[in-house]
């Protein structure tokens, strides 16, 4: 009986989910309310409610729904993969997620536009990249964790939103960045080892 209860929860907070993304993409972050979101459902306010006291931990599982997409891309890429996680791997592995196109990516964008002016939204940010990271080394087999502290690098993070951001925001920036897709590889990989060398804090 449990098991079904909390199936039918899981699908109701996907419905919601669903809904809240198309809202954020539509209307963005700070011009979207709870009562946007709730319209776009077939639940009732309380429904709504029920799950998400706000539309910030709508956008916190969106965020977490996103994890678990990229953790599935990386995956797939490891399945076909047959040398070692290296620099190089890992630089391809980071640029294939800067430059993903999808409905997660561009909510994404939208949360890092909202934190500016938003205070629980920048609160949020540590601990995204904490799930983050937790989510890779839990859902990716080959992820070492004492190998990995480059990835939670303020500068690495900060780069790879810049482009996030460029990509959805300036015409023609995900082309540009798509067609020297070797040469951002290359600077991932410069990264990756002036880090490994202490030249990077």
């Amino acid at each position: 009986m449990g098991g079904k209860k909390q199936k039918v929860s899981q699908i109701r907070k996907k419905e919601i989910l669903d809904a809240a993304k198309k809202v954020f993409l539509r209307k963005g972050f700070a011009d979207a309310v709870m009562e946007d979101i709730i319209v776009e459902t077939s639940l009732s306010r309380g429904g709504v409610y029920y799950h998400y006291k706000n539309k910030v931990e709508i956008l916190h599982d969106l965020m977490r729904e996103g994890m678990a997409y990229r953790v599935d891309k990386i995956n797939e890429v490891l399945a076909e993969y047959s040398g070692e996680l290296d620099a190089n791997a890992v630089a391809h592995m980071i640029v294939d997620k800067v430059l993903d196109e999808s409905e997660l990516m561009s909510v994404y964008a939208i949360y890092l536009q909202a934190t500016k002016n938003n205070d629980d939204l920048k609160n949020l940010f540590p601990i995204l990249v904490e799930e983050s990271l937790k989510a890779t080394y839990i859902g990716v087999k080959v992820a070492k964790k004492d190998g990995c502290e480059y990835l939670t690098n303020d500068f690495l993070i900060f780069f790879m939103n810049t482009v996030i951001l460029g990509c959805e925001i300036l015409d023609g920036a995900r082309d540009s960045f798509i067609n020297n897709r070797e040469f951002f590889i290359e600077i991932i990989k410069l990264f990756i080892d002036s880090y490994e060398k202490g030249k990077i804090r």
